[in-house]
């Protein structure tokens, strides 16, 4: 993966609601993330694997930076 989708998957979560990263179930929230970066950029069959390898590797963090920018408000 390089760095560039990186940091596009890191935008996008940074942008999206938080309360939506928080309301929603695990695969659901890796869906709607791939789906999006999929619409801005299409991604090929194993960009799309290891990325989702990757979010679910860092649910926690992407929840917790969600919670933490609700607290921060």
């Amino acid at each position: 993966m390089n760095t560039t989708l990186l940091r596009q998957i890191w935008n996008l979560i940074e942008n999206i609601n938080a309360s939506e990263i928080l309301e929603i179930g695990e695969a659901e929230l890796i869906q709607r993330l791939l789906n999006r970066l999929d619409s801005q950029n299409p991604l090929a069959d194993k960009e799309r694997t290891i990325l989702n390898t990757y979010l679910q590797s860092k649910i926690n963090l992407i929840k917790d930076t969600a919670e933490s920018r609700l607290v921060s408000v």
